[in-house]
């Protein structure tokens, strides 16, 4: 009798303390309430559009654009966290994708993101046309997060770039 409770509390300790997958949890974000230093008239138009935020800035050197969204994961998430995909699989189909793309494309490479257990990446490149751009994408609970700026100024797209994901992505995933 003593050796069966005994082993009933390992096996419930064990259920309690055994690591349980993570999964950030989905906020279905109102956009509205998005808020970005720095992305504000004169110089930017930016607000809601068809359930994305979108913004243009006009007062920048070349006009720089914006876009904040939320898309169904289509199954990155979990390739992502088995290890199937990762910042080197990313940065090779990126590098792949800009040497077809021609005119001034490059691809500078992709790093790991996370925000609670969301899980995801922060890419770098520049388009065919030499706009710089600079795309964060975190997965997790069936959603992708989606921020992405371009502009000819590299230093202030991955400014409002970073500006941009550090206010979105609370307001996405907990």
């Amino acid at each position: 009798m003593m050796r069966s409770a005994r082993i009933f509390a390992a096996l419930t300790a064990l259920t309690v303390l055994a690591p349980v997958p993570a999964t950030a949890e989905f906020l279905a974000p109102d956009w509205s309430t998005l808020s970005i230093e720095g992305v504000s008239p004169p110089d930017w138009f930016a607000g809601v559009r068809e359930g994305n935020y979108i913004g243009m800035c006009t007062g920048c050197d070349g006009t720089m654009l914006l876009e904040v969204r939320v898309v169904p994961d289509d199954g990155t998430g979990d390739r992502i966290r088995s290890g199937e995909t990762t910042a080197q699989t990313y940065t090779e189909i990126g590098e792949a994708n800009a040497s077809q793309m021609g005119g001034e494309a490059a691809y500078y490479g992709t790093k790991e993101i996370a925000f609670a257990s969301a899980v995801g990446f922060v890419t770098q490149a520049r388009t065919a046309t030499g706009d710089f751009a600079v795309s964060y994408q975190l997965w997790s609970d069936g959603q992708q997060l989606i921020v992405r700026v371009y502009g000819k100024d590299q230093a202030a797209v991955e400014e409002i770039a970073a500006r941009a994901y550090e206010q979105a992505a609370p307001l996405t995933f907990r």
